[in-house]
This record gives C-alpha cells, sequence and structure tokens, in this order.
C-alpha cells in the first residue's frame, strides 16, 4: 500500500474515532497551528516518516478527555468542511492515475506526489488542532481562526494538485490514444482521418483559449508512445500557428492532424535506433530517411481521401536549399504545407529531450530556426510567423535579471519590435534571495525600464526550486 494511501487510510480512521468517541490524542497541540503544519509537511517528505507515525498514532491510547458536547456553528461547519477535504484526499490516494505516478521506477519522487504527500500531512495537523476544541466558546472561536486559514491552505493544495493531475491524465490519454491510431495504421487496418481531426479540434480550442505548450515525452516506452508523443508536441505548435496563415486559417485542422500522423513512417525505425546517443551507422540513418516516404505511402493506400496532403507528408524534412530528404527536393518542389510541418517539426523536437542532447532554451530554439530559414533551409516567410510563439512561451519558467523566478504568462507578438517579444509578462515567484513569494507579482517586462531574462530553466532547477509549491510549473 502506498504511503499516501496508507496516511489516508489512518485519517479516515482517526475521523470515525473522533465521530464515535470524540476524544482528544495524547500530547501536547498547544503550539502555533501554522507551525505544526510545517513540521507535519517536513516530516511527510521523509520517507520513513509515514511508517513510523502509523506506529505511533494508531497505537495512541485515546485520550479520556472528551470534546466538549456544545460546539459554536462556525466550528461545527469547519470541521464538516474537514470532512470533505479528508474525501477528496482520500480520492485522489485511490485515483489510478495518481497510483500510477506514485509507483513510479525511475528512483525520483514525482513532484506532485510529494506535494500531495505534503497536503495529507498537513490535513493531520489540521485534524489534530481540531481535536483540540476546547469547552469555552470564546476558545473555540479562536481555535476557528486557525482552522480557517490551515483548511483554505489545504483547499487551495487539493485544487491545484487535482487540476494538475486531471491535465497530466489527459496528456497521457492523448499519447495512448495516438499511439493506438498509429499502430493500428502501421497494422493496414482502416482508420478514419477524423478521428485525428477530432483530436486537432481539441488542440485548437486550447490554443485559442491561450493555454500554454506541454512538451510531451515517452522516455523508455515503446516506440509508437514516443511517436505519438513528438506528434502532439508538433500538433500543439501547428495550433499556435496555422490559425494565422493565409492558405490554412479557414481550415487549421488540416495541418495539425498531419502534425500528429506524418511520422506514422518512424514506427517502421527499431527503437535502439530512435535511443541512440551516438552517431547513427549507415543503416541506422537509412531507415530514419524513408520514414516520411513509408508514412505517406501507407496514408495514400488507407487514407486516398488525403489526396495531395500525403504527399506534404512525404516532405516534411525536405529543405529548400535541397539538403532535406528522402528526395532532396528544393525550392519550389516542396509544398507550402510541408514547409509548415518540417517548421513546427523541428521546433518541437528542438525543445524535447533527445538521447544525443538536452532540449534547448526556448529562446535557443527559436533562434536556431531563424537561423535555418535565414540560410535557406527553411522556409522565411513562415519561419517568422513563428515568432507569435515568442522567445519565452507562455508557462516557460525563467529567471530574471536580478536572479527571481517567474513564469510567463503572457507574450507580446508583433513581429515589428523584436525587443518587445523577448520581454514577456511574467508572474515573479520568487524574491531575489530564491525564497517564495505569499503571492505571485505580476510585472510587464516590455514596460519596465531595467531588467529582463536571463534564461529558461530545466526541469531539474524547476524541480528543486519550485516543486513545493508549483509542482505544475515542473514539467
Amino acid at each position: 500500500m502506498s504511503d499516501t494511501k496508507s496516511l489516508l487510510n489512518r485519517i479516515s480512521a482517526f475521523r470515525e474515532r473522533l465521530e464515535r468517541t470524540p476524544a482528544l490524542l495524547q500530547g501536547d497541540l498547544s503550539g502555533d497551528p501554522t507551525a505544526a503544519m510545517s513540521l507535519a509537511v517536513k516530516q511527510a517528505l521523509q520517507p520513513a516518516w509515514v511508517s513510523s507515525t502509523l506506529r505511533q498514532i494508531v497505537s495512541a491510547p485515546a485520550s479520556d478527555t472528551a470534546l466538549p458536547t456544545q460546539l459554536i456553528g462556525r466550528a461545527r461547519r469547519l470541521l464538516e468542511q474537514a470532512r470533505e477535504l479528508v474525501t477528496v484526499q482520500r480520492r485522489i490516494g485511490e485515483d489510478l492515475f495518481f497510483l500510477r505516478l506514485e509507483s513510479s521506477t525511475d528512483g525520483q519522487v514525482d513532484p506532485l506526489v510529494s506535494y500531495q504527500r505534503a497536503t495529507v500531512a498537513a490535513t493531520d495537523a489540521t485534524l489534530r488542532l481540531a481535536q483540540a476544541m476546547p469547552s469555552s466558546a470564546e476558545h473555540q472561536s479562536k481555535i476557528c481562526d486557525g482552522l480557517e486559514t490551515l483548511l483554505q491552505s489545504i483547499r487551495d493544495r487539493l485544487g491545484l494538485t487535482t487540476s494538475s493531475l486531471d491535465r497530466r491524465r489527459t496528456d497521457w490519454g492523448r499519447i495512448e490514444r495516438i499511439a493506438r491510431l498509429l499502430c493500428d495504421l502501421q497494422a493496414r487496418r482502416l482508420v478514419s482521418f477524423s478521428s485525428f481531426a477530432e483530436l486537432a479540434e481539441e488542440l485548437l480550442d486550447e490554443a485559442r483559449r491561450g493555454l500554454p505548450m506541454r512538451w510531451l515525452t515517452a522516455p523508455g516506452e515503446p516506440v509508437a508512445r514516443t511517436v505519438a508523443a513528438h506528434a502532439l508536441n508538433v500538433a500543439q505548435v501547428l495550433a499556435r500557428i496555422a490559425p494565422n496563415d493565409f492558405e490554412w486559417a479557414s481550415q487549421a485542422f488540416v495541418p495539425v492532424s498531419l502534425g500528429l500522423i506524418m511520422d506514422v513512417g518512424m514506427l517502421a525505425v527499431s527503437a535502439t535506433t530512435l535511443e541512440k546517443e551516438g552517431v547513427l551507422d549507415p543503416a541506422e540513418w537509412n531507415g530514419i530517411e524513408r520514414h516520411p516516404a513509408t508514412g505517406a505511402a501507407l496514408l495514400s493506400e488507407l487514407m486516398p481521401e488525403l489526396g495531395p496532403l500525403a504527399e506534404a507528408v512525404a516532405m516534411h524534412h525536405e529543405r529548400l536549399d535541397g539538403t532535406g530528404y528522402p528526395a532532396s527536393r528544393k525550392g519550389d518542389d516542396v509544398s507550402t504545407l510541408a514547409r509548415m510541418l518540417a517548421l513546427a517539426d523541428a521546433y518541437a523536437a528542438m525543445m524535447c529531450d533527445r538521447p544525443y542532447r538536452p532540449a534547448l532554451d526556448p529562446r535557443t530554439a527559436m533562434t536556431d530556426l531563424l537561423m535555418m530559414a535565414e540560410q535557406g533551409r527553411l522556409d522565411r516567410e513562415l519561419a517568422e510567423s513563428f515568432l507569435k510563439l515568442s522567445f519565452h512561451p507562455v508557462g516557460t519558467v525563467v529567471e530574471l535579471t536580478d536572479g527571481r523566478v517567474a513564469v510567463v504568462v503572457s507574450t507580446h507578438t508583433g513581429r515589428i519590435n523584436l525587443r518587445a517579444t523577448t520581454r514577456p509578462v511574467v508572474a515573479v515567484l520568487t524574491d531575489v534571495q530564491g525564497s517564495m513569494l505569499p503571492k505571485p507579482e505580476f510585472i510587464d517586462l516590455a514596460g519596465s525600464e531595467y531588467g529582463g531574462v536571463v534564461r529558461a530553466l530545466g526541469t531539474a532547477e524547476k524541480r528543486r526550486i519550485l516543486a513545493a509549491q508549483h509542482p505544475d510549473l515542473c514539467f
């Protein structure tokens, strides 16, 4: 049984005992409730804490001092809210996807799991405080002040956990969904293009709502999931570019759908080749070079309704200077749609870890993309449209010039003022010493005379700095 679930079971048993024979646990609980919560949170992060606490608490005899029979209305309401929050925590603890995160074998505790364990520990401390309710109405009111603050904090934490869990479950489900469709295509089973178009519309809706892109990976997974994760990254990029393209604005779902499907030929490439950290040998590289043509042939056979769209899939690795593959096409021989797919594919690849290199900083990735266009390899005009993504896309965690850490919440996307493009609106999360701020401070760096973005933080840094308060930003 997981640590979190064990502690939740104990909390539930604690609550049931409270309802049957409300009695005080032995121990001194007279200190500052906020300090008690902080101690519980720190303890919960220690591997041996849960088991030792269970032995101490479950075996501890109940005090002979019962809770007062008369509780003020505010106290009763808060106790009822506490019960509701325990129910929410139990639901999270029993969630199959959360259990999957909790049982990860990669040697690292998922930030969301650590965050939820700390929330459970905070709830435990709060229930202890609730059980220490005195008889005096005046003293009950004072206890309620502390309870109200603690319960609101727990409620906020549970809301963040629930929304983050839902988002990650959605991402995981989408990877599975695309992987199955791609496997069906590779097996030459009939698949409707509308199956991809439905997900394309979902991604377009997220782009319209200004939601951040999420760079998905499936390391160590079967090839189909690895390919599906990259396909979703490409499609997220296209969902933010295609609606602003004159040719595709009225049917933006088409390029987005092709982004989801265009790498189906990669399923014929071995996992060993895809995971290789060194230089590919000629046979391995030949397998990579064949995948655009292999995918296009499958689509032409199984989805004849696509017509010339399949040709764009065949050309999505061609370069305008003739240095691409598989046919070394150049200039006007490469269709506009293929050029758009090529740009999105290149940018999405740079933004994620590869066996042979780590993910690039988004500013570096955008600069490299523009440089490739300037050198004549990619379409220059289309590359300029990618400035809409900004040098620091929404959701990027950055370090500012004074050392503070912030997250990008909005960007300036005009092509004329490139300086504004590099100076987004941010929510500052820490002070210059690295301490977490009680509330984010919002700053439009484009309107600020001094200061700017130094760099984007990598995953390891984000987890080290933000995991305790913002696990949703650590991926």
